[in-house]
């Protein structure tokens, strides 16, 4: 019998596409599906008012969807049992393993992920490596259980089995220290060191597991950026733990909020203005590295047509600014005898007005110290936060620097002076940079229509140089005079100490930017632009930018 069957009839090339679409599209879902189920973040948030869990949950959702894992949050009102939340983040994680996730890190509400936080790739091939199947970091109480990150091993749910089963016994030793799930790690690795918190040793802690050896073995170290304190010198920050309360004055919630507003708006965002070559500096690319390892995002602007258009902004009425003063900032912006530096500090000033956040110099990177000094400016409700750049009256170096610029030894324009090589603002469209922009635009104009300003009570060898000029018209001078004269303005930002600037911020070339200045003192200027005559371009650099 050679009998043949029909063959099927060709499907029609359109069928055929979604047919293949469709294969794809099932592909897609299931090699997503993988993806998300290669790490599960855990979170479970007891004893903070909603808002504020809800700012925690976004957040974990957030870092999740960033790197294709799963996120399970769990929200818990406030009530006397938080103490079972804590608990029950164990018992999340055993349940997550058991139903099949590689590995879970878990994050306590008060464990905030910056908004660089990388994957956690690394770290999990770091414990595969070392044969271990469980991170955590120690502090000065011993383990702690604010970031922990699991591998689905045997080894690990034979511990967290163990846990689970000793919970009541555990909970309910009342001379035991702590009084969160932290006891049961002490409990399971069997550490005799475990202190107090009125640093007691030895007669109240825990017992230990008969299987602790065993459990302590598997233990594995927690790389330090994912589990960091604001007052670590941590070069690289993924997740802050505020553990234990911040030192600051603020409050933990306070806190937590004005660490998460990093993330969820552009308070976490550095500005920079790095034109041309200036970008693929040495000192440039360490500090914008700098910045992103202290968890914040950068904007930075290399083209300089761009930051015309982002000046020219202001003509339009932005943030409440009178459509007069942005017109007569833009024509000041675009007039040919504005210098290159000039430029960039209206730059500076333009952009922190219509967006907020913090502008930093390319050659300025933070320390580690200056994530806590922000974060704390931000929960205080403050809208600037400055520094001086001069010691101030009171401090021993203040008659000093003051002799210094009677004589024409510094060339500070005003004492005490304001720093702008970094700065920040809490918000979008705050007065203090609004009246900084008026007086920025009326001194620039006055400049190119008078061609300079006399020196105020300094020496007389340095009127009208080129130099004093540029501090007076947009530099520190400016801002410094703004803060005198706008007193209403600024009587909410936030200005610091010139000890606090060392400890905080290295600048790398202090009056580096003189070479930037390409027009001549005294030089006559021509006429500026008509009322609403279209700007005039930018011209070409022709020395160095700062």
């Amino acid at each position: 019998c050679n009998l043949r069957l029909p063959l099927p009839p060709k499907p029609h090339s359109m069928t055929l596409r979604r047919r293949m679409s469709r294969g794809r599209s099932a592909a897609r879902r299931m090699s997503t599906a993988k993806k998300d189920a290669a790490l599960t973040v855990l979170t479970v948030a007891c004893g903070y008012d909603d808002s504020l869990r809800a700012w925690v949950a976004q957040r974990i959702r957030a870092y999740a969807a960033r790197h294709d894992y799963t996120a399970q949050v769990f929200l818990r009102a406030w009530d006397e049992r938080c103490d079972s939340s804590s608990w029950e983040k164990l018992n999340r994680t055993r349940a997550a393993l058991r139903g099949g996730a590689p590995y879970v890190l878990t994050v306590d509400a008060d464990a905030v992920i910056l908004p660089t936080a990388g994957s956690l790739r690394d770290q999990c091939a770091a414990l595969d490596a070392a044969g271990k199947t469980w991170a955590m970091s120690d502090d000065e109480n011993g383990p702690n259980g604010g970031v922990v990150l699991y591998k689905n091993d045997a080894r690990t749910l034979a511990m967290l089995d163990e846990m689970a089963a000793q919970e009541q016994a555990l909970r309910s030793a009342w001379l035991a220290p702590f009084h969160w799930e932290q006891r049961a790690f002490m409990y399971a690795i069997g550490s005799s060191h475990w202190a107090l918190k009125n640093r007691l040793q030895g007669w109240l802690s825990l017992p230990s597991s008969p299987n602790s050896a065993a459990y302590a073995a598997t233990k594995g170290a927690l790389d330090p950026q994912w589990n960091t304190r604001l007052d670590d010198a941590s070069p690289r920050r993924s997740i802050v733990h505020l553990a234990g309360g911040p030192r600051a004055k603020a409050t933990k919630p306070a806190m937590m909020r004005a660490l998460l507003r990093l993330g969820a708006t552009n308070a976490g965002v550095v500005h920079r203005f790095t034109p041309g070559t200036v970008a693929t500096r040495g000192i440039v690319a360490e500090a914008r590295g700098a910045w992103a390892g202290q968890g914040f995002r950068l904007d930075e602007v290399t083209d300089r047509s761009v930051a015309l258009g982002q000046v020219g902004r202001l003509a339009h009425g932005v943030c409440g600014l009178p459509p007069q003063v942005g017109r007569r900032y833009l024509r000041a912006y675009t007039h040919p005898n504005t210098s290159f530096v000039q430029r960039a500090d209206m730059w500076r000033y333009a952009r922190l007005l219509t967006q907020g956040g913090v502008y930093a110099d390319g050659d300025a990177s933070p320390t580690p110290a200056f994530l806590g000094e922000y974060a704390r400016h931000i929960s205080e409700g403050g809208e600037g936060l400055l520094f001086w750049e001069t010691p101030i009256s009171g401090e021993w170096r203040y008659p000093w620097v003051k002799i210094g610029a009677l004589t024409g030894i510094s060339q500070y324009a005003r004492i005490p002076e304001m720093a702008q090589f970094v700065m920040a603002s809490g918000r979008p469209c705050a007065p203090w940079l609004k009246a900084l922009v008026e007086l920025v635009a009326d001194r620039v104009s006055r400049f190119h229509a008078t061609g300079g300003f006399e020196r105020r009570s300094m020496h007389s060898s340095q009127d009208r140089s080129v130099v004093y000029h540029t501090l007076v018209t947009t530099g520190p001078g400016a801002l410094t005079d703004a803060a005198r004269n706008h007193p209403a303005a600024f009587a909410n930002v936030t200005r610091l100490p010139l000890s606090v600037l060392w400890r905080t911020v290295r600048h790398a070339s202090m009056h580096s930017w003189h070479p930037g200045l390409s027009y001549a003192p005294g030089a006559p200027a021509p006429t500026p632009a008509a009322e609403g005559e279209p700007p005039r371009a930018a011209p070409a650099p022709t020395r160095k930018d700062r």
